[in-house]
């Protein structure tokens, strides 16, 4: 999952773009159903995307940076708090 993270932020992700983990979920959703799907392991879904999150944020001071917060909507249509980063 981290390389194919790492693939979307770097060939997908405009640079200059603000994104969070929704962003990066909701492309995997789309276009990587089987990736996201295989790499759940345990626990539940704000488990498992709060793990994309933690994988996304290894990337910080390389491609992206970490630039604050924002609210945006979950795979349940629900607005939660999230880092936001920006491509670099």
């Amino acid at each position: 999952m981290k390389n194919l993270i790492q693939s979307i932020i770097q060939r997908v992700v405009v640079r200059g773009c603000i994104f969070d983990a929704h962003s990066i979920i909701e492309y995997l959703l789309l276009n990587h159903s089987d990736d996201y799907l295989s790499s759940y392991r345990t626990g539940n879904t704000e488990y498992y995307h709060s793990e994309i999150s933690k994988i996304i944020a290894t990337f910080e001071g390389s491609i992206i940076e970490r630039i604050g917060e924002s609210w945006s909507r979950n795979i349940h249509n629900n607005f939660t708090k999230n880092i936001c980063w920006k491509k670099i």
